[in-house]
């Protein structure tokens, strides 16, 4: 049967007798052909009938129809009399199995595309429930599921992922040297890491970042392997010290303001008055009252004619010219803070812009008069006072980077603030000496021979983060000498931690620890 040979491959092993369909299942008959047949305990080979049975397989679809096996096999007897077995039923290789009941269909879980990771040659197309049953189906270990191999020594880096971000996080274990998953853990803790690192002997050197499960685990777990500290996030976690004494001495950031200029108080406390609608009153009055007066008219009566009283008269009639009347309108009047004017102002040069403040000083010195006085008084100050405009201060994080970043990829106008914010705080310029010198040590891999001396200039500076941050690698000192010397990094590590985020993206939720672990090990 050439035809059912191409549609049922995985039959060549058994005879096919009959194809039929039965509604909208397409059923199978089948039974076995080799005479003799292997015991499953002792291995002897027997060829003595005991009795046969018909067994169902669920097979993969057929163009879309369901495919069920209909396979009569045998139960042999076992002639070996050293075996506990006295019977056993016959396994057809890749077909059956023990208590299985489902047809051996080769499923490849590792060459198959985003959405299944699973590849069967047409017509066959697996449902989705039976490719995520396939892919659990793999121990994961083997060489038939196309997992990788790996070695049993090297160096191995460790990181966490996240399961829920912010909830549950797992571990991921990597072949540093290759670029491969070695294995998924559940979850985020020193002992599974340290089990797995007990069950696995032989790692010479661990790369990890600053998390404290790790180090415990590989402690535990491999005391001989060496520990390498990943220069990032020693770099990262500088880069947050850094941070925090830059927003501690964000005041310095500020350029300091220019002097304030106040204008003399005799111009700037009295401002000029140009003539309004009174002056031309008092000229046209000055002009009309002159007139009658060259008249003959006597004060009384120009003050009838007008309809002002007699002294007012006189005094416009006295007045040669309307300017001696204005200019006296204008006169400045003397007031109730005139005595303690001179301490005003120079209370006022000095900074001093609260009129309560202020208030309750002039009260010490015996001034009597009401706040609403002084506060028209300082109002006219504030108008007169001209305040040069400051420039913006730098934002946090941009003096960070400069002070982080190499000298030359920072732009020399930041440079130049950055030398003029070290001038105004001696604390800064100290930061900003030790951390391009632990970049430049990092870079270079120096920790062997500048680590010591850094650290201890550190503990000695001025910033307390900076301290601070120097007693968190003392805490983990062989580590982080070992990262600083060593040519090894979580490079790597970072790489396959943003693919397990796009495996998961790719599983839409369907994530779980078990199919997640055989996605990423077959990917790998």
């Amino acid at each position: 049967m050439p035809l059912l040979a191409v549609v049922f491959p995985h039959l060549a092993a058994v005879r096919i007798e009959r194809v039929y369909q039965v509604g909208a299942i397409v059923r199978v008959k089948a039974a076995t052909t080799e005479p003799k047949s292997s015991c499953p305990g002792c291995g002897y080979e027997s060829a003595r009938v005991h009795s046969r049975y018909e067994r169902c397989l669920a097979d993969l679809p057929v163009a879309g129809q369901e495919v069920l096996l209909q396979v009569r096999v045998r139960r042999f007897f076992c002639d070996n009399p050293g075996c506990d077995r006295k019977t056993f039923a016959e396994q057809v290789p890749g077909l059956t199995s023990r208590h299985g009941r489902r047809g051996g269909t080769a499923v490849d879980v590792a060459d198959g595309g985003a959405g299944s990771g699973v590849a069967v040659p047409v017509p066959v197309i697996p449902p989705g429930w039976l490719v995520r049953w396939a892919v659990r189906r793999c121990c994961g270990c083997c060489g038939a599921c196309r997992i990788r191999r790996w070695r049993p020594r090297g160096c191995r880096g460790v990181d966490e992922f996240a399961w829920r971000k912010g909830h549950t996080y797992g571990t991921v274990l990597v072949d540093v040297e290759g670029g491969h998953v070695v294995e998924v853990l559940p979850d985020r803790s020193a002992d599974s890491f340290a089990a797995w690192l007990q069950a696995h002997p032989g790692v010479e050197v661990i790369c990890r970042d600053r998390a404290g499960c790790y180090a415990e685990g590989a402690q535990r777990g491999a005391p001989l392997a060496v520990q390498v500290a990943d220069r990032w996030h020693l770099l990262h976690n500088l880069s947050g010290a850094v941070q925090r004494a830059v927003s501690r001495n964000r005041a310095q950031l500020r350029e300091p303001a220019k002097p304030e200029t106040t204008e003399p108080p005799a111009e700037g406390l009295e401002p000029d008055h140009e003539e309004g609608a009174a002056a031309a009153r008092t000229r046209a009055r000055h002009a009309e009252i002159h007139q009658l007066r060259s008249q003959g008219m006597t004060i009384t009566a120009i003050g009838r004619e007008l309809r002002l009283s007699r002294k007012t008269v006189r005094r416009y009639a006295t007045a040669a010219s309307a300017d001696e009347l204005i200019s006296d309108e204008r006169a400045p009047r003397q007031t109730i803070l005139d005595a303690y004017l001179p301490y005003l102002l120079e209370r006022w040069e000095q900074g001093c812009r609260s009129t309560d403040q202020l208030l309750a000083e002039l009260r010490d010195r015996g001034f009597l008069g009401s706040a609403r006085t002084l506060r028209r008084l300082t109002a006219k100050l504030r108008t007169a006072t001209v305040t040069p405009a400051r420039p913006p201060a730098p934002k946090i994080r941009e003096v960070t980077g400069w002070i982080v970043q190499s000298p030359g990829k920072v732009a020399a106008e930041d440079l130049a603030m950055l030398d003029q914010i070290a001038a105004r705080c001696p604390e800064l310029a100290s930061v900003t000496e030790l951390t391009r010198q632990f970049a430049e040590m990092l870079v270079h891999r120096r920790g062997e021979q500048d680590l010591d001396d850094w650290a201890a200039r550190a503990e000695a500076s001025p910033a307390r983060e900076l301290r601070d941050f120097a007693a968190g690698l003392r805490r983990d000192w062989t580590a982080v000498k070992a990262g600083l010397t060593l040519p090894y990094s979580s490079g790597a590590v970072e790489g396959n931690v943003n693919r397990i985020k796009m495996i998961k993206r790719i599983m839409y939720g369907r994530a779980n620890a078990d199919l997640l672990r055989v996605r990423v090990l077959h990917r790998s």
